[in-house]
């Protein structure tokens, strides 16, 4: 059963353990999902948190001193920023959601902003000020449900950006085996490509479609919206 082509028992075939490919290329993407989703998460609530207490206490200065950092990481390759938090944490799951919601957090807190700022100046918001409303209700009910729609939707094509992220930081090392990674298992198939070529195109092509298939469908989803 070891190194065994795809067949009707094992439609990825085997590797050199004797393990189904498909199955652990399948857990792997899974994970991927898993770690990629929570990051995301992490990310997004981090950058609602830092733009609504910024409008809240009205602090120029500290949004100045605030936005400094994260200009500096978005001039950064954020692959490079994801692979230094990954080794300084450490190759685990919460290493690795850490250091993708690092990877998301400059750039989405940027949306964040410029979605609530263009909310804010649109004319009933004016109209809501002008009559007095407190500031906190009109972020709230008010430009929220503007900005809202429009954050998600940006969330949720960065989601898949960051399971790309997740399995090329564990084609560099970044997991800790046994830990299915789907990156990782594109990796350890490279010494086998010439002989054993489905070791390497079973993860490949399943991390493939499944960013296609994900993208689009989110695409699609967000275009409804």
């Amino acid at each position: 059963m070891v190194l065994r082509p795809p067949s009707l028992t094992f439609p990825g075939g085997t590797d050199r353990l004797g393990r189904d490919v498909l199955a652990r290329a399948s857990a792997g993407f899974r994970a991927s999902l898993a770690v990629a989703g929570t990051a995301e998460v992490i990310s997004l609530g981090a950058s609602l948190v830092a733009n609504l207490l910024l409008l809240l206490m009205a602090k120029v200065r500290l949004k100045a001193l605030f936005s400094v950092p994260l200009l500096a990481l978005r001039t950064v390759p954020p692959f490079l920023t994801g692979l230094a938090l990954a080794a300084l944490l450490g190759a685990t799951k919460w290493g690795l959601i850490f250091a993708l919601a690092m990877i998301s957090f400059p750039f989405e807190v940027a949306v964040v902003e410029e979605e609530i700022n263009a909310s804010i100046r649109m004319p009933h918001i004016e109209g809501a000020k002008a009559i007095g409303l407190p500031y906190y209700m009109i972020l709230l009910r008010h430009v929220g449900t503007i900005a809202a729609p429009r954050i998600m939707r940006y969330a949720l094509l960065d989601f898949v950006g960051l399971v790309a992220f997740e399995a090329l930081l564990g084609f560099v090392g970044m997991t800790r085996p046994p830990a299915p990674s789907i990156g990782a298992e594109i990796y350890n198939a490279g010494p086998y490509i010439a002989t054993y070529p489905w070791l390497f195109l079973v993860p490949a092509l399943l991390l493939a479609v499944g960013l296609i298939v994900f993208n689009a469908g989110l695409t699609r989803l967000v275009n409804r919206r």
